[in-house]
């Protein structure tokens, strides 16, 4: 990207802020990875429509990048315009006696859309109160709770698709299943989802949020940098879901570690930074935990977490 093409971004978009080589790692629960050729961060809907329409129509290289949750930056960063989507609302309206529609922004952190779904007692999302990332993240790898998908609630998502058109996928068109949808194909940007949610008893969503939040907390090792699970949970010849972690505890691999990348004692699933872990090392760690496992149970691992850029 030239410079030529920064001071027209800067031209056209006057209201933000462009910066050079901005350091990835410190927009991301891994903490590893490299810079940012272009790096901007947007919050209002508008910037994030226009931005990604100008980049499209003038055939510019860009990545949308949400929360970074479950996402790792190779070492040598990322070229074009790397876009920060931090556009945050939520929006409920009542549809009929016992439904409402519940409108989140893309850039919403799941957190916080999940908790103002539980304010004004809407049932359907608590379970992921303490997801990590954001709402528009948690739709494109539709992010799982136990046997919960949050894909399940969706009405409808609003895109922007490859030309710089709008574009509305319905819920059948999503394609959901689990941690899979139809954008990971076609990589739309998300703008806005609407939920369809019932009206519930707020003490009892309540309940089910701690319930939740206190499985994490007791399952997983929040305190260190990660990405969350590493792998997805494997299907197993009997049409069962096996946990990834618990294979990877059978196979003796917790503790296992390349640098600073290591394989968590709490959950075997997460690969933590314990210090100053690069990509790389991440990466080839979770190819050797995939050796070892496919050689002792014969059973082919899957990454969950995306590599970007």
């Amino acid at each position: 990207m030239t410079s030529q093409t920064l001071e027209e971004l800067q031209t056209t978009f006057p209201n933000l802020s462009f910066k050079l080589g901005e350091p990835l790692s410190s927009h991301t629960y891994m903490k590893s990875g490299g810079p940012a050729e272009i790096f901007v961060i947007v919050t209002k809907k508008e910037d994030l429509e226009n931005l990604v329409i100008w980049c499209e129509k003038n055939q510019q290289k860009y990545l949308v990048l949400g929360g970074m949750s479950n996402s790792l930056v190779p070492d040598e960063g990322i070229s074009g315009l790397v876009i920060k989507n931090m556009v945050s609302r939520t929006h409920a309206s009542q549809l009929d006696d016992s439904t409402y529609i519940f409108e989140v922004e893309s850039g919403t952190p799941t957190n916080l859309a999940v908790r103002a779904s539980i304010d004004q007692s809407l049932e359907g999302l608590e379970c992921f109160l303490g997801v990590p990332g954001t709402i528009g993240g948690a739709i494109y790898n539709n992010s799982h709770y136990m046997k919960e998908l949050i894909g399940n609630d969706v009405d409808q998502v609003e895109v922007i698709a490859k030309g710089g058109v709008k574009k509305i996928y319905t819920k059948d068109e999503m394609r959901f299943a689990y941690d899979y949808s139809i954008l990971q194909k076609t990589h739309e940007v998300i703008i806005t989802i609407r939920f369809t949610l019932k009206k519930g008893n707020k003490d009892e969503l309540e309940q089910k949020a701690r319930e939740s939040t206190k499985r994490r907390a007791d399952t997983q090792p929040l305190g260190t940098p990660s990405s969350g699970c590493m792998f997805k949970n494997p299907m197993m010849p009997n049409g069962s879901r096996e946990g990834a972690g618990k294979l990877i505890d059978q196979a003796g691999l917790k503790g296992a570690r390349i640098g600073d990348a290591v394989v968590s004692d709490k959950h075997a699933s997460f690969i933590l930074n314990t210090g100053h872990a690069t990509t790389s090392d991440v990466l080839k760690l979770a190819e050797h935990v995939k050796a070892v496992v496919k050689k002792k149970f014969g059973v082919e691992l899957e990454r969950e977490v995306f590599l970007v850029g």
